[in-house]
């Protein structure tokens, strides 16, 4: 791989990681913020499956969109591919998400290259101590 590859490269790595700590944050702040304005009438349950009932500015959603393309749906070169096999519904459900919010040359394959590399990296090295057990 050339120096400029490379580099390039690894912008691409750090700008898809700051997307992703943007979508951490923005989910974070979603339900902090819907649970400290959560009227005395609703019921707010603090169970693992409850569901936090809240309302989300249109400026807010399209910023997370926007964090969330940026994180998965930028089409990837891809060399040296290797097939991998997703169930129907998950292909078909993929797909979705990539014909409706992907621009102009996102892919199902970049989708999944986008997301494997992601949680590789989020979890390198927990992986790296489990590997070692």
């Amino acid at each position: 791989m050339s120096q400029a590859e490379s580099s390039s490269e690894q912008t691409v790595t750090e700008f898809r990681a700051k997307g992703m700590e943007y979508i951490q944050e923005q989910k974070q702040q979603e339900t902090e913020h819907a649970i400290e304005h959560a009227m005395p009438s609703e019921p707010v349950l603090h169970t693992e499956h409850a569901t936090i009932q809240r309302r989300i500015s249109a400026k807010m959603r399209k910023e997370t969109l926007d964090a969330y393309k940026q994180a998965f749906l930028v089409p990837a070169k891809l060399s040296e591919r290797k097939a991998v096999y997703l169930s129907r519904e998950t292909q078909e459900r993929a797909d979705f998400i990539v014909r409706r919010l992907g621009d102009r040359g996102s892919n199902l394959s970049s989708f999944v290259e986008n997301i494997v590399r992601i949680h590789l990296e989020e979890y390198r090295e927990d992986i790296e101590k489990w590997r070692k057990l």
